[in-house]
Parts: C-alpha cells; structure tokens; sequence
C-alpha cells in the first residue's frame, strides 16, 4: 500500500504540473459553466425541470467533450515513461505492475473528478439561491445518479485511454488512437440505439450506449447491469494493460 500510496503522489504531481492538464482544465470548466448558464436560460423560459435535471451532466455537448478531453489526460500515462526510458527502469525495481497501472489509473481518475468539480459547485450555488425544495429543481436524486453516470463513464474511457498509452511510446499516437475508439464507439453505438430498423440491434445500442446511460443516470436511472459493465469493462482494459507492461518487463 506504501508503494501504490508513493506512485500515486508521483502521478498527482506530474499530472497537476503539466501545462496541457491547465489546458484541458480551463477548456472543460468554460464549457461545463456555458452548459449551466444555458440550463439556467433554459429554466428561466419555462423549460420543464425534468428536461433541466438531464442537463446538468449529459447536456448536447458534454457527453461528446468527454472522449475527447480523457485521451489527453492519458496519452502520456504509458508513452511518455517509454519515451524518456523510464518505464524499463521502473520496471527493474520490485514495484508491481499492477500498483504501477492502479497508481496511473487512480492519478487520472482524480484529475478528471477535479474537471467535474465546478460543475458540482454550480449546482450547489443554485441550490444555496433557490433550495431545491421550494423550486424541484435540482432533484437531488436524479443529481447524485448524474454524478455517479459520469464518474462511471470517465472510469472506463480513462481505463481505455490508459490501455491504448501502454502500446506506444509516442504520446500523439496515444491520444488519437484513444480519442478514435471512444468517438467511434459513441457514434456507433448511438446510430445503433436510435436510428437502427431492427429492435434487437437497438437494444444493443442501448446496452452500450454512453449517451443513452449518461441521459438515463441524468434522469435519476441506475441499472445495476449497466454499472457492473462499466465496472467490469474497466477492469478488463486495466488487466490488459498490466499484461502489455508486464510483457515489456520479460
């Protein structure tokens, strides 16, 4: 545990002292802000609150910012330690690998709660404004099963983001590679989920739809089975990828 507790000190702070982890900070607080100044807009014309409840984590831009800002807080996990050389030393020390993966895993997954952070602030701020029990909004149920889809969604994507950093030492190749199986897994699975003729083919899509779980969590659904996919697919992609480093440690 000292070990892990040590490499995730080291991550936090490579994480929190690179300039492009600033970048992608002040591009997503800027659209979480729009996206909740455009919900309040939204409210104040009369929308319904149930529609305004779906806003708060899956509004029309969020769910597709996502694959896009999780490649850049990865590509680096993996490929830049075996840029500089230093992964192979690391790797000659009696730290385990799956400290190694879990202490990276852990380091982004934190960095990316962080991101969420103002989001939740906003909420809070509006609730201190007008409290939740006199406008029935926000619905504090459907607000922590939003939280929950969006950590859910950033959990497995990082796990993804991080798999694709093991498998080169060029942090670009890790980013486009992470950024193209997360967007076209997206797109696919929405096309299949709501435009598809045949029914089972939709129902598919919905299993593995991010959109369709982020709009449902957003709505106060958490289906058991969804979570354990996400859970499940996570830990999936982070075995492979303790598997690719151990194979570089042989």
């Amino acid at each position: 545990m000292g070990v892990f507790l040590s490499l995730l000190k080291k991550e936090l702070r490579t994480c929190f002292y690179s300039p492009i982890a600033y970048v992608v900070m002040f591009f997503f607080w800027i659209l979480t802000g729009g996206n909740f100044y455009w919900l309040l807009i939204n409210l104040a014309h009369g929308e319904s609150l149930t529609s305004a409840s779906q806003w708060m984590f899956s509004g029309f831009v969020l769910p597709f910012a996502i694959p896009v800002i999780v490649p850049l807080i990865t590509m680096r996990l993996f490929a830049e330690e075996r840029k500089l050389g230093t992964l192979e030393a690391l790797l000659t020390t009696s730290v385990k690998v799956t400290e190694l993966v879990l202490a990276k895993f852990f380091g982004a997954f934190i960095f990316y709660v962080v991101l969420w952070l103002p989001a939740i602030a906003y909420t809070c701020f509006q609730i201190k404004l007008a409290p939740a029990e006199v406008t029935g909004f926000p619905d504090l149920g459907a607000l922590q099963a939003g939280v929950l889809g969006v950590m859910l969604v950033g959990a497995l994507y990082i796990a993804i983001g991080l798999f694709m950093s093991t498998l080169t030492s060029n942090q670009i190749v890790a980013a486009i590679s992470g950024f193209a199986i997360l967007i076209g897994s997206l797109f696919v699975s929405m096309y299949m989920a709501y435009t598809a003729q045949s029914q089972s083919i939709r129902i598919v899509g919905q299993y593995y739809s991010s959109f369709a779980h982020m709009m449902e969590f957003s709505r106060g659904i958490v289906d058991s089975r969804v979570v354990v996919m996400y859970l499940g697919h996570a830990a999936w992609f982070l075995f492979a990828a303790v598997r690719v480093v151990e194979g570089r440690r042989v």
